[in-house]
């Protein structure tokens, strides 16, 4: 295992959030995770684990140790036939997909970052798109946590349902999670088709759009009319991927270099982002793709920004944009990021956005280093209005208080939290401020 004092602050991959820990540790076994979480037990610090950095909260932050889990990566066993795998949490979803693909099989739904931690994922509720798609966390079978004393704690649906109901989405409240189960799928193919279309023709037709389709989304980009639509379908048709010269240009020339350089002049004289915009989308063209499931769902993303996103019952989700779009016009706000648009079913997972209600998602950026609080305030003032429930991992300002109406079982995580660690050893500013004091 390799220790080292905390030199300097940690960081996380928007540069939003910082933090002083005591050490930063790299266990690469379950004995070291159990040694490290019972060595900070007997100096009395708290323990956080931080996977790809890629929350735009301080849910990783902690002036106590923290674990980096890059060499716990391992497949520790999958079986083509029950079409499981289990891991260790440190995994990314990039390794994981290769690693699936070997036996055969695939995750049957991804979010857009192929960077994350399993762990990281699951457990801020991260989501793909997909009318019939849970998030990540619904393909978790089986967890195995390391709790605040040291021990270990087995859970599944039929081996402690509550605890395990809890843990899928458990924001790093209830332990260090050691290895993950995933139910899997067989390996399969998409057909991508990208596609610039009008945005009041996209919020007119989106139920069909999302319903009629394996999974779709969109980008609205502010200050235009114009939306960049992604439709993706399970498909037994041959991969016929991009050549590696056409994937270069388009996902990191055009994609990351040139849009990093618009959002850069954009920050430098933002009076400019309008017409920035509106010159940008007349750059916007279809495509078509079709390769392996985990390569089409998951995007390489060097431009770094700040995020927020909000679930809304699907219902709300295309008023909720028209919203959006008004308010920003309204006020004044400039906005040199597209506006992500997605939908996913309804789940039983304790503190799941989507938790009960078929659910829409809104995602809100602005480039690193742009002042993101006052729109990010009228943003959630939006969603506020429709019921909304934030992103686990990406800004927002909702409480204890405030997030408890939101979650019908709220009080049962709580009780599971309290029990699995009654001395807060996992806990830290964000937790506090979100579900409260252990």
């Amino acid at each position: 295992m390799v220790t080292a004092p905390a030199r300097k602050p940690w960081r996380n991959w928007g540069r939003n959030q910082s933090c002083q820990p005591v050490a930063i540790e790299s266990p690469g076994s379950e004995e070291q995770l159990v040694a490290t979480v019972g060595a900070a037990r007997e100096r009395g610090q708290h323990v956080k684990v931080v996977g790809a950095g890629h929350s735009f909260t301080d849910i990783a932050c902690t002036d106590g140790r923290m674990l980096r889990l890059d060499t716990y990566n391992r497949v520790l066993g999958a079986g083509r036939e029950a079409r499981t795998i289990t891991v260790q949490s440190g995994i990314t979803i990039e390794r994981l997909g290769e690693e699936l693909a070997r036996h055969g099989l695939a995750q049957p739904n991804l979010g857009d970052v192929a960077y994350q931690s399993i762990a990281g994922a699951i457990s801020t509720a991260t989501h793909g798109t997909g009318a019939g798609f849970g998030n990540i966390a619904t393909q978790v079978k089986a967890l195995t946590l390391v709790l605040g004393d040291g021990s270990l704690l087995e859970c599944s649906a039929e081996k402690d349902a509550d605890t395990f109901k809890a843990a899928q989405v458990g924001l790093g409240a209830l332990g260090v999670i050691s290895t993950v189960t995933l139910q899997c799928v067989p390996a399969f193919n998409i057909r991508s088709l990208l596609r610039p279309r009008r945005l009041d023709d996209v919020l007119g037709e989106l139920d069909e759009l999302v319903d009629g389709n394996d999974h779709f989304e969109f980008f609205w980009f502010p200050h235009t009319e114009m939306v960049q639509s992604i439709t993706n379908t399970h498909t037994d048709e041959p991969a016929r991927p991009r050549g590696k010269a056409s994937a270069y240009i388009n996902d990191i020339v055009f994609e990351n270099y040139f849009f990093g350089a618009i959002c850069r002049l954009g920050s430098a004289r933002q009076r400019w982002i309008p017409g920035l915009s509106r010159t940008g989308v007349r750059l916007l063209g279809g495509s078509k793709v079709i390769d392996r499931s985990d390569r089409v769902y998951a995007n390489v993303r060097l431009v770094r920004f700040v995020e927020m996103e909000y679930a809304v019952p699907r219902a709300a989700l295309a008023p909720a944009v028209r919203e959006l779009r008004d308010m920003i016009e309204r006020r004044g706000h400039l906005v040199n990021f597209p506006v992500e648009v997605r939908a996913s079913a309804a789940d039983d997972i304790t503190l799941s956005t989507a938790y009960g209600r078929d659910s829409g998602y809104i995602a809100v950026h602005l480039f690193r280093g742009m002042e993101f609080e006052p729109f990010f305030h009228d943003v959630e003032a939006i969603m506020n209005g429709h019921d909304g429930r934030p992103h686990w991992g990406k800004m927002h300002y909702q409480t204890a208080a405030t997030l408890r109406p939101r979650y019908p079982k709220w009080d049962s995580f709580i009780a599971v939290r309290k029990r699995l660690d009654p001395e807060g050893r996992f806990s830290n500013a964000y937790l506090e401020r979100v579900l409260g004091p252990v």
